[in-house]
């Protein structure tokens, strides 16, 4: 039997995983390609089975369709959540099959088919009457009759799209989940400050620098010191599925949120060379950087709202 063709390692890390191994592994693959670490990540592990999730529609007008669009997906149709979802701050979606999309292409049947929204879009005016499943809402509204919702071309970025074929991940496993999105922010963070100073790996021929060298390495140096912070938090704590103590989950979860800002600002800081430079031309490899590495900031910036430490009770907000 020969090896799948596309075989990636980081798909043998989970939650059994020592959380220093998960940040060394994740971090190397988010610098070297952060779109593939991205999508080992997320095809391998469904990191929305902790939410309250619909039961999508099967009639002629509310069965889910996706159609991708700049930087996520519009998403309509119709769903039934569970009571759960009354105190969730999150909610997924699913497609009705698994695999369902509006063009029907081979690449839309292996894309994403599990969108996660923030609970309190469900709030929004235009409720589906009560016994039906065919109303038409406004544009981007989603809403609620005792626990029928629609959905008409509401906006979900990619960030915030998963597999239902990726294995479930549990409420417990959110160290996991943080531990890996925020070394791959890290990785693609270290992949911009290396193009600022015109050294990406494999860029042939070599750019030349987008950044005064000092700001690059300012800029390096920032990513360093997080990557060592969130490094030493992790050292001596086991594998997620070990159950963490609690002021260890939390001081995970504190630095999680502190990485997703330093990457923020150096993305940022990168976008402002792309602006205020001569890149006329390929752009210095600014651009696809930033775009690829978009989904890992979006679900960064989330993800310990998204799986909150498990002593936590969250509320829905307002």
């Amino acid at each position: 039997m020969s090896m799948p063709t596309h075989y990636d390692p980081l798909r043998a890390l989970g939650p059994d995983t020592a959380l220093l191994a998960v940040l060394s592994a994740f971090e190397k693959r988010g610098h070297d390609d952060p779109a593939a670490a991205w999508r080992a990540l997320t095809s391998t592990w469904n990191w929305a089975a902790p939410l309250p999730t619909g039961f999508p529609g099967t009639d002629r007008t509310g069965t889910p369709a996706v159609r991708p669009v700049s930087g996520g997906y519009t998403l309509s149709g119709h769903w039934r959540l569970p009571s759960a979802a009354d105190a969730a701050p999150w909610v997924a979606l699913p497609l009705a099959d698994g695999r369902r999309s509006c063009a029907g292409t081979a690449a839309e049947r292996n894309a994403a088919d599990l969108f996660v929204m923030p609970a309190r879009n469900l709030r929004t005016t235009g409720m589906l009457p009560r016994g039906r499943g065919d109303s038409h809402p406004a544009s981007g509204l989603v809403s609620r009759a005792t626990d029928a919702y629609v959905a008409v071309d509401v906006y979900v970025p990619v960030g915030f799209a998963t597999y239902t074929t990726g294995k479930p991940l549990f409420a417990s496993d959110a160290a996991f989940h943080w531990t890996a999105i925020a070394a791959l922010a890290l990785g693609a963070a270290r992949r911009t400050t290396d193009a600022l100073a015109g050294s990406v790996p494999g860029a042939a021929p070599p750019h030349p620098p987008a950044a005064p060298a000092g700001q690059a390495v300012e800029l390096a140096a920032v990513l360093h010191d997080e990557r060592s912070s969130l490094a030493a938090t992790v050292h001596d704590l086991p594998a997620a599925r070990d159950v963490l103590p609690q002021a260890m989950e939390a001081r995970l979860a504190q630095q999680v949120r502190q990485v997703a800002i330093v990457v923020q600002h150096v993305l940022t800081e990168a976008y402002q060379q792309i602006l205020s430079g001569d890149t006329m031309g390929d752009r210095h490899d600014l651009v696809s950087i930033i775009e690829t590495s978009s989904p890992i900031l979006q679900q960064a910036r989330r993800a310990t709202e998204i799986l909150p430490p498990v002593d936590n009770t969250p509320l829905r907000k307002g």
